[in-house]
């Protein structure tokens, strides 16, 4: 597209912008970047496209911030889907609540349902701090109340064992626990959405995350020990009964350093790993709105559901990795089907 070429040749020093980047060493990571563009601009005015093309792609002259683009990849990739999918029926950016000017980032109907979705991504800044030190990390399944005092004794077994075969201790670091991020995130898309709720109008949150692994996490955050959307959460559940569904994707890990993976189709939802999860404590049960979404959106929630982890663990512990042995089990080694690094 020759006008993001050339507004692109305006920034040619910043040789660490994505796309920048991924056009000198022609990767298919821009040619897939151009692909969704075409499709914005046909959902977009010229004012907005050239918002979205220079303040969220930072096409621009300024230090490029890496975590930023990728908050606007992950959304961009979710619009350009739905507006492929929805084209005659797609809004961008709808003000949907009466009390307020906020916005959500995607709107369409389909059938005589309508759907409003949201879109967070964490930068995960403060996690990749912690995962990159060389110490022991520690994290839990869900919010326990003894946990720092299970840290202390397993902190002070393992320095008296290293000290015993002369070795140097490493510290010790809480392992970054981002419920609070998708309680924010629960939380704001709330706010956005209309507070009068209707059976035909389903609200959706949808959250950009990092590999099978990460998933696993954000999935305790939300059915875990006082999960989000457990009776025992340990936030108030009426800040985000406004949102009836979450959609956890592998949008981050599609864009964080692609150069550094093998991955393809990161600007799309449709080749990524899509799982969706209905709130149970929303204010109407929408049945029938949520299963035509659910028919309509890429997703393997039900062939998760049905999947059996092998082995003789214990229930707990096969429940505790059930997403990344899913991936990497059922949909890669059973099915070749590979959503995170293609095969070599």
């Amino acid at each position: 597209m020759e006008e993001i070429n050339k507004q692109l040749d305006t920034i040619l020093n910043l040789a660490d912008h994505y796309l920048v980047k991924s056009r000198q060493d022609e990767s298919h990571y821009y040619d897939e970047f151009l692909e969704a563009a075409t499709i914005l601009k046909s959902v977009m005015t010229e004012k907005e496209f050239k918002f979205w093309l220079v303040e969220k792609m930072l096409v621009k002259q300024q230090a490029f911030l890496p975590k930023t683009f990728i908050q606007y990849a992950v959304e961009t990739a979710t619009v350009r889907y739905f507006a492929e999918k929805h084209n005659e029926n797609l809004k961008v950016e709808a003000k949907i609540n009466p009390n307020n000017d906020k916005d959500v980032d995607v709107q369409f109907t389909d059938k005589s349902y309508l759907y409003n979705i949201e879109v967070k991504c964490s930068d995960f800044v403060a996690k990749e701090t912690v995962d990159n030190q060389d110490a022991f990390k520690y994290e839990t399944i869900g919010r326990i109340p003894d946990r720092q005092e299970t840290k202390e004794v397993i902190s002070k077994a393992l320095d008296e064992g290293m000290e015993k075969k002369g070795e140097q201790t490493k510290p010790h670091l809480d392992a970054k626990n981002m419920d609070n991020n998708l309680k924010g995130f629960l939380e704001l898309a709330h706010e956005k959405f209309n507070p009068t709720p209707n059976e035909n109008e389903v609200n959706i949150l949808l959250v950009g995350c990092d590999d099978e692994r990460d998933i696993q996490k954000w999935h305790y955050y939300l059915f875990a020990d006082q999960g989000l959307f457990t009776p025992e959460s340990y936030a108030d559940r009426s800040k985000y009964n406004n949102v009836d569904l979450v959609i956890f994707t592998n949008q981050y890990f599609k864009h964080n350093e692609y150069y550094s993976k093998k991955v393809s189709k990161s600007w799309t939802l449709e080749k990524g790993f899509n799982l969706a999860f209905s709130n149970p404590f929303r204010r109407l049960q929408k049945e029938k709105a949520i299963k035509n979404f659910l028919d309509i959106f890429p997703h393997y929630t039900w062939d998760l559901c049905s999947y059996s982890v092998p082995g003789d663990a214990p229930t707990y512990v096969k429940d505790s990795m059930r997403i990344s042995w899913f991936v990497k089990d059922n949909l890669e080694k059973n099915k070749g089907i590979y959503l995170f690094n293609e095969n070599d």
